[in-house]
């Protein structure tokens, strides 16, 4: 069996979710090498003392994170450079990686892949990147380019075996997210026409500045876990997706409505191009007519077969990587 290395950002703690279903798959031949995986130390008591003066007596209070950032860098070049060679190595997140670093890793295997769950415009940096891979799969088809090795793949919902705890309805839509002003606007128009027409919605949205409620819209600056979030999706009718004006790629978000059977109600018209789409599912707005929200809610979900929802899977993800 073939050696395979994954590289990524344990954001959100998905690396551990990736790991938990690849064993539920009995594949026992992957690695991981995960940025920000080794904890802050300073060098010398010089550097320590360095950042106290420039914290209390300057004001930096950035200083702490460059010497993170440097320390995290050095200590992913002394890994990949000790790393033996591998079948094929899987990169995600690479905006947190190095020319450097991927340079390296590029010696220690014969195929490099790599895989983005967001629009490459968001992240410029990754461009001069491009060049070490020899497939970079995105989520968004504007940004494919097959002549650059850029192919286009979806993200996708996890598979492995899940506690069957049966589940009440507690609101009719859900909303999580990260507090971003574009998007906010969006959000508190649609917060509004959900609370006029009698919808119930469950709005958490994440900021590191304290912010107190806004409506229906309740911050909260905890990240909520893989669970706890899935939790709120069973007991919900239908979720709320808002793209980001950068990308039509379709998130996550819609995956999960995929797998656990719930309605859409999103502002990505793009969704009409993938082969789930049913009108009776997925509410536009903009497009769909709003007197017709409520009934949308309410009316029953049109299951989609099974062939169809199993190429969203994380094991089709995987081995379409990996092939």
């Amino acid at each position: 069996m073939s050696r395979i290395l994954i590289i990524m950002h344990n954001y959100a703690g998905i690396s551990d979710l990736i790991k938990k279903n690849l064993k539920d798959l009995h594949y026992d031949n992957v690695d991981f090498l995960l940025y920000s995986e080794e904890k802050f130390r300073y060098k010398n008591l010089s550097e320590k003392l360095t950042n106290l003066y420039r914290k209390t007596v300057l004001g930096d209070k950035k200083y702490k994170e460059k010497l993170r950032t440097s320390f995290i860098e050095n200590t992913l070049l002394q890994k990949a450079k000790s790393l033996s060679e591998y079948d094929t190595i899987l990169m995600m997140t690479t905006e947190f990686f190095s020319e450097e670093f991927i340079t390296i890793i590029r010696t220690k295997t014969q195929k490099l892949i790599g895989n983005h769950w967001d629009g490459l415009k968001r992240t410029p940096n990754i461009y001069p990147k491009l060049k070490f891979f020899d497939k970079f799969f995105v989520f968004d088809p504007d940004d494919v380019d097959k002549q650059k090795n850029i192919f286009f793949l979806t993200n996708f919902f996890f598979t492995f075996e899940e506690k069957k705890n049966p589940t009440r309805i507690e609101n009719d839509v859900f909303y999580i997210g990260t507090y971003v002003e574009e998007r906010f606007k969006a959000l508190k128009k649609i917060s509004e026409t959900l609370s006029q027409k009698k919808i119930s919605q469950k709005i958490l949205l994440f900021s590191w500045d304290k912010r107190e409620k806004d409506g229906e819209i309740v911050f909260t600056n905890a990240f909520l876990t893989y669970d706890e979030n899935i939790n709120w999706v069973k007991s919900s009718k239908a979720l709320l997706d808002l793209k980001l004006k950068e990308h039509n790629g379709l998130s996550f978000r819609f995956f999960e409505a995929l797998k656990y059977e719930k309605k859409i109600i999103t502002d990505n018209p793009h969704v009409k191009n993938y082969d789930f789409y049913r009108k009776e599912n997925i509410f536009i707005i903009g497009e769909d007519h709003e007197d017709k929200l409520k009934s949308f809610v309410e009316d029953p979900y049109m299951k989609i077969p099974t062939e169809t929802k199993n190429k969203y899977s994380f094991e089709s993800w995987f081995k379409i990587l990996t092939s």
